[in-house]
């Protein structure tokens, strides 16, 4: 017996300021960043992490693949970093996905996790393939 859910939120897109030299990224690599193992591009330039709130069907799919870790646990994960001393500030958290393509158009070393549907065709912005896939593709791992 198959049973198939249809899920009725868009894919989890990663967009990045178009001035990132990244266009490509490998989930390991992304994993990487999302756990603040790895804070700095290859250019050196500090990364800022940009979540929408973690009861968004976005923030539930990256703690869902990528932290494993229970909803009510996101905000401890983080400042477990800050005790000690493994990050020196948040993830900006943002309601509004305008908001988030306005930050990350202006701030050249973010990365932000939105809905496919919400990436802005205007402004300073580019969604990153990952493991050589858009968010259209069999294969992208935040469908």
């Amino acid at each position: 017996l198959v049973i198939f859910v249809t899920n009725a939120y868009a894919t989890t897109a990663v967009i990045v300021n178009k001035t990132n030299p990244v266009s490509d990224i490998s989930y390991n690599e992304l994993k990487q960043i999302l756990e603040a193992k790895n804070q700095y591009w290859d250019n050196r330039e500090k990364i800022t992490l940009i979540f929408k709130p973690v009861a968004s069907n976005e923030t539930r799919t990256l703690i869902d693949k990528v932290y494993k870790i229970k909803y009510e646990d996101f905000d401890k994960y983080w400042f477990w970093k800050i005790y000690k001393n493994e990050i020196m500030e948040f993830p900006k958290i943002l309601n509004s996905s305008g908001t988030i393509n306005i930050l990350v158009s202006e701030m050249s070393g973010a990365i932000a996790f939105i809905g496919v549907n919400d990436v802005s065709k205007r402004g300073n912005i580019k969604i990153l393939k990952i493991n050589g896939k858009m968010p259209d593709e069999d294969g992208y791992p935040f469908k």
